[in-house]
């Protein structure tokens, strides 16, 4: 993220762009636990968004900066790490070659339609410093790349590529949601020895494509992606100290979503997809990565009804040739419901969501989101989020980590 000028590479184009535009809002933030009473945020939340035309190309660009006093109070790593903290959420440059659009620049690219779940969404990495309980696109990291989008034939065409990769950020050590991997290296009686990861060269660099057509009612989408695993995996570096070191690996995705809407106001919608080679831990082995088949099957519906989206959603993940060692279970499996509307004409917005992993005891999360429009510029938004299961499940590890989260904020 600091090395803004590196990736701003000039594309040629004669589309249109807007006319210069700012805005922006800013948030006074508090958030705290509900089973600890400990404060995780005090503080404030600036958002900046601008746009404007520069001789055929269009400049966009949108940041955001934290300041969270509360951090102090957590860990030195977590005071370092999140007091104060800035990041683009996008920042290119775009134009337009035919029926061509290009853009250049820190991005982020949305494929698929999963609620808040990632199946085709492989391009950008995580911050997981809240874990998963912001809205996806505010933890998704912008990452630079290079994006094509128009026609081929009755196709549209999404290509992307990334010059260097860019893994999930992990929550800083100490802070609310930190996952303590070494922590939990170390208690297998294993020797945490740091990660490497790939050079950044074009050679290490990601690349993925998107294919989506209509045939009716019918939405078809079609992906490839080669890329390198956003989660690191662990090895067995040095038997004699018994030495684990986090590592990367490329690996290549395929996929296939369909969409149809009925006219009853469902949409009926799936995607999946399959990497032959994904890698996984192996600390069976001596400087070896397992490598293994991998599916991820997700089927929805969706329904409108006024002002309300109903969502529903069963996915799951399971791995061919599994075995014990790869650190994590055969099956993920999870099912989402959520509700999305406002009411009081539209003033009033909500959200009810769940999440249960009925396997290996990875439990459920409740979140209940609400947010009033006082007028044009202010808005009070409240956040609720309840997190069960067992204490080495994927929501119940934070099971003691219920949050109730608030934000005033003025629009600009």
């Amino acid at each position: 993220m600091r090395y803004v000028s590196a990736v701003l590479v000039l594309a040629a184009s004669g589309a249109a762009a807007p006319v210069p535009a700012f805005d922006g809002s800013i948030g006074a933030v508090y958030s705290a636990g509900i089973t600890d009473g400990a404060a995780y945020e005090r503080g404030t939340v600036l958002k900046l968004r601008y746009a404007q035309s520069l001789g055929g190309f269009e400049l966009r660009a949108e940041a955001r900066h934290r300041w969270n006093d509360a951090a102090c109070d957590a860990s030195a790593p977590a005071c370092d790490a999140y007091r104060a903290h800035f990041d683009w959420r996008e920042l290119y440059l775009a134009r337009t070659f035919g029926d061509w659009q290009w853009s250049a620049g820190l991005q982020q690219v949305v494929w698929g339609r999963a609620d808040n779940l990632r199946v085709f969404d492989l391009v950008n990495p995580l911050d997981l410093r809240d874990y998963v309980l912001p809205d996806l696109g505010d933890y998704r990291l912008a990452v630079p790349m290079l994006r094509g989008l128009g026609p081929v034939g009755e196709w549209t065409v999404e290509a992307v590529w990334l010059p260097y990769f860019t893994p999930t950020r992990f929550a800083a050590a100490g802070s609310p949601y930190d996952l303590d991997l070494p922590g939990r290296i170390a208690s297998l009686g294993l020797l945490p020895e740091g990660e490497r990861r790939p050079s950044r060269n074009v050679r290490n660099g990601e690349v993925g494509v998107q294919l989506s057509t209509t045939r009716g009612a019918l939405d078809i989408s079609l992906l490839g992606f080669s890329g390198w695993n956003d989660d690191p995996v662990y090895a067995l570096d040095d038997p004699a100290r018994v030495a684990v070191g986090a590592q990367y690996r490329r690996q290549m995705t395929f996929g296939l979503g369909l969409a149809y809407a009925l006219e009853s106001g469902w949409v009926l919608r799936g995607e999946s997809t399959f990497t032959p080679d994904a890698a996984y831990s192996a600390l069976g082995q001596v400087r070896g990565v397992a490598r293994a088949g991998t599916w991820n099957v997700l089927a929805g519906a969706d329904y409108t009804w006024r002002d309300w989206v109903f969502s529903f959603q069963l996915n799951d993940r399971w791995i061919d040739d599994w075995h014990a060692s790869y650190g994590v279970p055969e099956h993920a499996s999870i099912a989402t419901a959520s509700a999305t509307g406002t009411t009081h004409r539209g003033r009033f917005t909500h959200r009810l969501a769940y999440s249960v992993m009925p396997q290996n005891g990875d439990g459920a999360w409740l979140q209940w989101r609400s947010a009033w429009q006082f007028n044009d510029r202010w808005q009070l938004e409240g956040t609720l989020d309840l997190l069960s299961g067992d204490d080495t499940g994927f929501f119940g590890q934070f099971r003691d980590r219920d949050r109730l989260r608030l934000e005033l904020r003025r629009q600009f």
